[in-house]
């Protein structure tokens, strides 16, 4: 990551986390994302995405753990009840590569370079964390739109 771009993003984390109270883990190089992604998907086929969706979140900013590593996934997989030989066998195949490759040209479409990105009402981009009084000024302005069509 270049050093100017890595600066913005350490003083938004710094500046939102603590306004959330939060201590968040910094990674001294970006992870190969693409594994937990997957292993996202195979939980989201077993009905335990959002489960698996925030065990990651922690395990990545809270615990500072490396969500590229198969036995992390594997840790994490079991901690929210998937079948994990059968995680780590979709990992291995790429299972869920297609699907990924093209979510991530819809994103490049819609010019998304970070994350978390909120696409809201197909006509604003909400992209990486974002104090709440953001998205408040968005849904503002969606209602707005919506009142002004009606």
């Amino acid at each position: 990551m270049p050093a100017a771009y890595r600066g913005q993003v350490e003083a938004g984390l710094t500046r939102l986390s603590a306004q959330l109270g939060l201590e968040l883990k910094r990674h001294d190089r970006l992870i190969n994302s693409r594994p937990a992604l997957q292993a996202a998907e195979f939980a989201r086929a077993a009905g335990l995405y959002e489960a698996i969706h925030r065990a990651l979140f922690e395990a990545y900013w809270l615990a500072g753990r490396d969500l590229s590593e198969m036995a992390v996934l594997r840790e994490v997989g079991a901690g929210v009840g998937l079948d994990v030989e059968a995680m780590e066998r979709a990992i291995t195949a790429n299972a869920y590569g297609d699907y990924l490759d093209v979510r991530r040209a819809e994103a490049i479409d819609l010019m998304i370079s970070g994350i978390p990105a909120h696409v809201i009402n197909d006509r604003y981009l909400v992209m990486g964390a974002q104090p709440y009084e953001v998205f408040e000024q968005v849904m503002e302005k969606v209602g707005t739109l919506r009142r002004a069509r009606a």
